[in-house]
Order: C-alpha cells, then structure tokens, then sequence
C-alpha cells in the first residue's frame, strides 16, 4: 500500500517554510554588505593614513606642518591663493595614495571656503560646514583624484590655505579677517581646510563626505561621516 503525505500536512510544511521565510530574509539581507558603507569605511580610513604619512613624512612638508612645502616655503597665503596652492595638497595626496590626479586644477577663488573652530561650542557647526563646501564644490570641482574602487576625491573650492604670513618669520594660522588667532596648546590656530571624497562618484545619489584637515594634520570629520562611521561599526 502506497503512503503519502495529505493536503493538510502539505499545507502545515508550506505555512512554516513561509513563516521562517519571513523571519530570516530581514536578517539575509541585514547581513549583506552594503558596497558605499564599505567604500566609506576605506576612504575613511584611508584619508586618515594619507595624512598622518604627509605631516610625519618630509618629503613633502616640513615635518608637523602642512602650512610649509619641505624647502621651507609656505603651501599659500590666505589673503592672495593661486590656483597653484590648490594643486600642491592635491597632488600631494594624489601621489601618497599611489595614483596620478585626474585634474588637481581647481581654480584659484577668494580663499574664503575654510572652516574656523574659534571654540569648543563651535566645532558643531564647522562639522556641518565641511559637508556644505564639500556639496557646493562637487558640482564645480569634480573629481580631483579617482581610485581604483570608483571613490571621487577632492578638494573644498575656492580652497583656503594652511599659511599666511604676516611681517617677518611671524606665523598665522587664523582667518584673516579676525584681529587675534585661536591657537591651541600646540600653537595651531583651528582653522581646517576642506577635503572631501564621494563614494560613488560625482554628483550621483550620494551626497560626498567632508573632513577638515588641520595644519598639523589634526582632521575634523563631518557630520555626515560621523553617522556613517556608526553605520560601519554596526555592519561588523
């Protein structure tokens, strides 16, 4: 005599398998790796590393400071940029992350596109401001530097320089429009020019990332990767 499974033992298999179904696809799909979360995450870290390499490194600046190109002359002056101080930083970073800038040629503005942090209320806001130059200048820059993975990098435009030199050796490292520097313990005054990188090239559906990067290479990261550092953390 044959045996067979009913209609109704059928169906109970049917009802469960839908059941888990639902329950383990959310997981399934939470689990998979979202590909810009990854691209952010290497970026991140990667800026990181470039600047550490650029401010310990005198090949390309005097030890500890990115205001000052290894023969000792200044990247730049607040007060009077030229396309040329753009084009040092870049290139700079180009050829730390091994790859030949695609157009470090952002042309020279009113060097007004910095972030200043006079005090600890706010850095709030100069976080903010690295996300906005860094949305503004997308659309006229373009991609500066393009690595192998497809992440778009460049800079703030009009982009501020880290040196401006008053009378003599006197050093300032301020908005020039401020009458007294900011300076911290180190004699670093909080002014951050803007680096920026796009995970899934310019001008697409992602909006880019913004980082300060301090003359002693201090970087102030912005809000929007604040929030995807947290995203990158939970996808582990």
């Amino acid at each position: 005599m044959k045996k067979a499974f009913t209609l109704a033992e059928v169906l109970i298999v049917l009802v469960v398998i839908g059941v888990l179904t639902m329950i383990l696809l959310p997981t399934a799909f939470q689990a998979a790796p979202d590909e810009n979360v990854v691209k952010f995450k290497k970026a991140n870290n990667t800026l990181a590393t470039v600047i550490r390499e650029l401010v310990a490194s005198d090949k390309y600046y005097v030890n500890g400071d990115l205001g000052l190109k290894a023969n000792n002359t200044a990247t730049g002056q607040l007060l009077t940029p030229s396309a040329s101080t753009y084009t040092y930083f870049c290139n700079t970073i180009a050829e730390v992350l091994s790859y030949k800038s695609k157009s470090c040629s952002s042309a020279a503005g009113d060097g007004t596109k910095y972030v200043s942090v006079d005090n600890a209320s706010k850095i709030a806001t100069a976080k903010t401001s690295v996300d906005t130059i860094c949305a503004n200048a997308q659309k006229s820059v373009g991609a500066e530097i393009i690595t192998s993975d497809g992440v778009a990098w460049f800079q703030g435009s009009p982009q501020a320089t880290f040196g401006m030199y008053n009378t003599g050796t006197t050093r300032l490292f301020s908005d020039p429009s401020k009458t007294a520097n900011y300076v911290d313990d180190m004699g670093f005054d909080r002014i951050y020019k803007v680096m920026c990188f796009d995970v899934d090239g310019v001008n697409k559906g992602e909006a880019p990332f913004g980082y300060g990067i301090r003359a002693d290479g201090k970087i102030l990261a912005g809000t929007r990767a604040d929030v995807w550092v947290d995203k990158a953390i939970q996808k582990e």
